[in-house]
C-alpha cells in the first residue's frame, strides 16, 4: 500500500485537512482522544448479587462517546423506560443514540434512549440474566 509524504501544510500532529483545522483551532481538544474512567450511576436496575461495573468515555470536541459494561453478580434485570444510567458528562441538544448489547451471547438487545434534558442514557427491557451486558454510545455535549 503507498503512504503519501506528509503533507508540510497539515502540520506535524494531523492526518487530515479537517483534523489540521480542528487542531490549530483547539489542539487541547483534539489530543482528548484517550478514555476517562467514570462511576456509572445505575437506576432502576434489578441486581441479585452485587455487580462489577465498569465505564468510560472520551469526548472529541462537543461529541462524548461512552461505554459501560455490567457483570452480574447474580443476575441484572432492566425495565424499559424506568432503568437508566446517568452520562458522564453534562448532554446538550436533543439526543445522541446508544445501544445495549449481551456480550456473552454477541446478541443486541435494543436501542436505548439518551435523554438530555437529564443527561440520562434509558436502556432496553432485559429479564434477568447472568450474561455480561454493555451500553454504548454517544451524545452531544455543550460546545466548549
Amino acid at each position: 500500500m503507498h503512504n503519501p509524504a506528509p503533507n508540510p501544510l497539515l502540520g506535524a500532529n494531523a492526518s487530515s485537512i479537517l483534523e489540521a483545522q480542528v487542531f490549530r483551532a483547539r489542539p487541547d481538544v483534539i489530543s482528548r482522544t484517550a478514555w476517562t474512567p467514570f462511576t456509572a450511576t445505575r437506576t432502576g436496575w434489578t441486581d441479585v448479587g452485587a455487580p462489577t461495573v465498569t465505564a468510560r468515555y472520551s469526548q472529541i470536541r462537543n461529541v462524548c462517546y461512552f461505554q459501560v459494561q455490567v457483570v452480574p453478580g447474580v443476575t441484572v434485570a432492566t425495565v424499559a423506560g424506568t432503568s437508566y444510567i446517568n452520562l458522564p458528562l453534562t448532554a446538550f441538544g436533543f439526543t445522541g443514540d446508544g445501544s445495549m448489547m449481551d456480550l456473552t451471547t454477541l446478541v443486541g438487545i435494543g436501542n436505548c434512549v439518551i435523554d438530555a434534558t437529564n443527561s440520562r442514557v434509558y436502556v432496553p427491557a432485559q429479564v434477568a440474566t447472568a450474561d455480561t451486558l454493555t451500553v454504548g454510545g454517544w451524545f452531544e455535549v455543550g460546545a466548549n
